[in-house]
């Protein structure tokens, strides 16, 4: 009963997230640099922390992935590894994000038992109806904005409305969104986004998260 209620409580948390950090080290100077970013992000109203660093060591991820822990817990925010459900089990995450090519979501709920939270990157629609079906808690869907160096295809604002009215399930856009362009997925009734350069490497992270949840409609 009370682990019911926990998964309950879990989904109805995250039906209210609307800004949500992926995490990316690679200019910091140092980990303690690296922190203070993410929790100046969470200050300034980031609801989601994902640990995706693709690049570090397992044993350095774990030890990152204590801190960020502790960090969320102190701001009330839900914390996910990318990846990887065997270390969001050890230090403890809310859940996991997995991507198209990862582990399917019943088994890393097999790991993480059913309270955990499990998201699923998914750039169509077919992919999302996938993603329900599986049992995904939320998606990231995109990309929706791109930089003029990638190529990559980008999802119209039609499919985006699509998305919006027949999903159940929350969907957080994503695609190199920033403080520029924020307000044009703001008009669809987007209020649930995806954002790591724009805010890590902010002057002051809390400032810009600030801003975006500004932008943000509820």
């Amino acid at each position: 009963m009370w682990d019911k209620l926990k998964e309950q409580f879990n989904l109805l948390k995250l039906e209210k997230k609307r800004l949500y950090l992926i995490t990316d080290s690679e200019k910091f100077l140092s980990k303690d640099n690296f922190l203070d970013a993410i929790a100046s992000a969470l200050q300034g109203g980031v609801d989601i922390v994902q640990l995706r660093e693709k690049t570090m060591p397992d044993c350095v991820i774990v030890e990152i992935g204590h801190k960020i822990r502790t960090l969320c817990d102190e701001y009330g925010a839900t914390f996910v590894v990318n990846d990887r459900p065997d270390i969001a089990k050890i230090v403890e995450a809310d859940g996991v994000h997995l991507g198209q090519d990862d582990i399917k979501v019943p088994d890393a709920r097999e790991i993480l038992g059913n309270n955990s939270i499990i998201g699923k990157t998914c750039s169509n629609t077919d992919e999302i109806i996938n993603a329900v079906n599986e049992g995904a808690d939320y998606v990231t869907f995109g990309p929706i904005f791109t930089s003029l160096t990638k190529n990559n295809q980008y999802i119209d604002f039609s499919t985006i409305q699509w998305v919006n009215e027949n999903i159940d399930i929350p969907i957080f856009l994503t695609g190199d969104i920033s403080l520029t362009n924020v307000d044009e997925l703001a008009q669809t009734g987007t209020n649930k986004i995806v954002v790591t350069n724009a805010i890590m490497y902010a002057r002051i992270p809390e400032h810009t998260a600030r801003e975006f949840i500004k932008r943000l409609p509820y």
